[in-house]
């Protein structure tokens, strides 16, 4: 009997090995099986998915985007009244200045270690409500008064917020505020900036009317400019 089993041993250890390889077999086949099915089923459901979006996109974040763009677009036929006055011809847009402020704030505010995101977006809204309200000269608001056109630039400013998606309009807000009260240095900076901007702009149209017509411009920013640097900056403009 024992010879027997001996005998028998091995036809048995060649049928299990010859069994779990079957077993490893069926078993990758049904993995790479389920896989074959998950990877089916994930790019049914992503392609869903994707229909859904694109039957929702176009009734609210496209079109929100597009209402946003009309307002904030004006900025760029929007021209700066008080060059009117004093240049013949085309003058710059108010988008033009905004943009010349951000890339001035860019420029001061990393070499300050400033939060840049910050001054970005404080630079890039800061006369974003003119978009509704339009440019306004110093006559302008004195004819209006202080409280009438702070009424109107808030009106503006609550108008522009309902075209921003609704998750980003707190934070928005915030940036406004801190533009008026100016609680932040990158607020303060970005302020300061918009008149240093508005003299660089008058010493390059001074080069063409003459800088006699200019002086009055150079002592307003230097007035509402109190940064030593920034000062230092405006006093050579005028110099020259």
């Amino acid at each position: 009997m024992l010879g027997d089993l001996y005998t028998v041993s091995p036809l048995l250890a060649g049928f299990l090995a010859t069994a779990n390889l079957v077993r490893i077999f069926l078993t990758n086949l049904l993995t790479a099986h389920r896989r074959i099915f998950a990877r089916k089923y994930i790019c049914v459901y992503l392609s869903k998915a994707f229909r859904i979006c694109l039957r929702r996109t176009p009734s609210t974040w496209l079109n929100s985007l597009f209402r946003f763009w009309q307002y904030a677009s004006e900025l760029k036929r929007e021209e700066r009244k008080g060059w009117q006055k004093r240049v013949e011809g085309r003058v710059e847009s108010v988008a033009d200045h905004s943009f010349a402020v951000a890339l001035l704030g860019l420029y001061e505010g990393e070499r300050r270690g400033y939060d840049l995101e910050r001054i970005l977006k404080l630079a890039l809204i800061h006369d974003l409500e003119e978009a509704i309200m339009g440019d306004l000269t110093p006559q302008d608001k004195a004819r209006r008064g202080t409280t009438g056109v702070e009424r109107d630039r808030e009106r503006a400013i609550r108008e522009l917020l309902l075209k921003l998606p609704p998750k980003s309009r707190p934070s928005y807000l915030n940036l406004w505020i801190d533009l008026r009260e100016r609680r932040s240095k990158e607020a303060r900076l970005v302020h300061e900036l918009d008149k240093v901007e508005m003299a660089f702009q008058a010493h390059r149209y001074g080069k063409r009317t003459g800088q006699r017509k200019m002086r009055d411009l150079y002592e307003s920013a230097t007035k509402e400019t109190n940064d030593p640097i920034l000062r230092r900056a405006l006093a050579t403009i005028v110099k020259n």
